[in-house]
């Protein structure tokens, strides 16, 4: 059942393990929404090394957001009414006001024609937000169900740890999905993390339900990557996509272009990995 029926889906892409294609994927998946299928979709990075965040603004757009007296962050939905703010743009110290911004404050346009994607971009301030606050991990679902209704999907970069910001982003979410690179290091974590899910949601009280497991950074002539993605399909046939990307530097070069793979190049195979994904994607959420 849906936290909020009249929202979008909320989904967090999440695993417990850096490197493993997570921001690349929500990124492409979220773009390719919007610019392919026309949905209307906010991307929440929710991660304080900010990858979302740099991967869709270049660097003049992003210092302009953290400069302005009228733009905020995600630190600004976790931050008390009144708090200090350490510019790590400026390097100045100052006094910022948490008024009642409406959702244009928060976010960043990467993209609009008759689908749209909008960000919320992430800084490394939020590595100074603590849980000492009361009901801080539920200040991140609280803001969009009070200001983020009008899209189609809401998807949330988590970090690679578990902390506030993973547990916001699971208690704001009606779904999660696992980007897992497949390599015994990286599988291995897998069983782990749907450990604490289980026992965080039970704790919580909610039901938030698995998408899937998506492959990424695979490498096709690896027969140690083919052996743990044959291993894992096998065990877990109706959760793991069909799809996965492909590790190449055309993927890496996608990010310091600002550009998602399937525009940056459109011709090549990675593209079409995406947007494979992507449709499997939609295949897998349409009936919610």
């Amino acid at each position: 059942m849906r936290k909020v029926p009249d929202m979008g889906q909320v989904i967090s892409f999440i695993n417990m393990k850096g490197g493993v294609g997570k921001t690349t994927l929500v990124v492409n998946v979220a773009y390719a929404l919007a610019y392919k299928h026309d949905k209307k979709v906010l991307l929440v990075d929710v991660d304080p090394q900010f990858n979302a965040s740099t991967y869709l603004m270049k660097e003049k757009q992003y210092v302009k957001h953290m400069n302005s007296d009228t733009k905020h962050t995600i630190v600004d939905i976790f931050k008390p009414k009144y708090a200090d703010r350490f510019s790590t743009v400026t390097g100045k110290k100052g006094k910022k006001k948490k008024h009642k911004a409406s959702l244009s404050h928060y976010i960043f346009t990467v993209y609009e024609n008759d689908g749209r994607l909008d960000l919320i971009p992430s800084e490394l301030n939020l590595m100074i937000i603590q849980a000492s606050e009361r009901m801080t991990e539920n200040k991140l679902r609280n803001f969009l169900i009070e200001k983020a209704t009008q899209y189609d999907y809401i998807l949330i970069d988590c970090p690679p740890t578990i902390s506030i910001f993973t547990q916001a982003a699971i208690l704001a979410s009606d779904k999660y999905l696992v980007p897992i690179k497949p390599d015994p290091l990286s599988t291995i974590g897998l069983p782990l993390l749907e450990a604490w899910l289980e026992d965080f949601t039970d704790n919580a009280g909610i039901t938030v339900a698995c998408v899937g497991i998506v492959f990424c950074f695979v490498r096709s002539r690896t027969l140690q990557m083919q052996a743990v993605m044959e291993d894992l399909r096998k065990q877990r046939p109706d959760e793991v996509f069909d799809s996965h990307l492909g590790l190449s530097i055309r993927v890496s070069e996608s990010v310091e272009r600002h550009l998602p793979v399937f525009r940056y190049v459109p011709r090549l195979k990675w593209a079409g990995q995406i947007l494979d994904i992507t449709e499997e994607f939609l295949n897998r959420t349409s009936g919610d």
